[in-house]
């Protein structure tokens, strides 16, 4: 995706988190991944997304209803959908970060989605949050360009 692509898809996502009370974070992954269905060059997807949505049951559920018919995704995969008594990100719309592939991997926090995706343990689940709130944890220490 180009930076005015990203731009105003963050741009939507904040509008839309602000009047209805949402709270997250969204990562972008820049590379080309086999498809998780198909594992051959021409099912190839360039880049992926993580995110993670904080606010009523009723509000994720219709944000992430429009977000799974949104042509421009593929392969969406909720990690987790469970209620929680914290916000882990309460003070962002929408927090952002785009990372190339090779970023993502020399992150301490790094974990391979494909690996826990298959493996489905509940162990594993609270990894993608704890990698996200590594950004968030990071923006609240010092201004950076992806946060709000």
């Amino acid at each position: 995706m180009t930076i005015e692509e990203l731009s105003t898809i963050l741009e939507e996502s904040r509008q839309w988190n602000q009047e209805h009370g949402i709270t997250g974070m969204l990562l972008y992954v820049e590379g080309i991944f086999a498809s998780l269905g198909k594992r051959n060059v021409e099912s190839a997807i360039a880049g992926r997304f993580m995110q993670i949505l904080e606010g009523s049951r009723e509000e994720v559920e219709i944000i992430f209803n429009k977000i799974k018919k949104d042509p421009r995704h593929c392969n969406v995969t909720p990690i987790e959908n469970a209620p929680s008594s914290v916000r882990y990100f309460e003070s962002w719309q929408m927090g952002f970060k785009v990372l190339s592939a090779s970023e993502l991997k020399d992150n301490s926090d790094f974990f391979n989605p494909d690996i826990l995706f298959a493996s489905g343990s509940d162990q594993e689940l609270s990894r993608p949050l704890n990698f996200l709130r590594s950004f968030y944890l990071r923006g609240q220490s010092q201004q950076t360009s992806f946060q709000s």
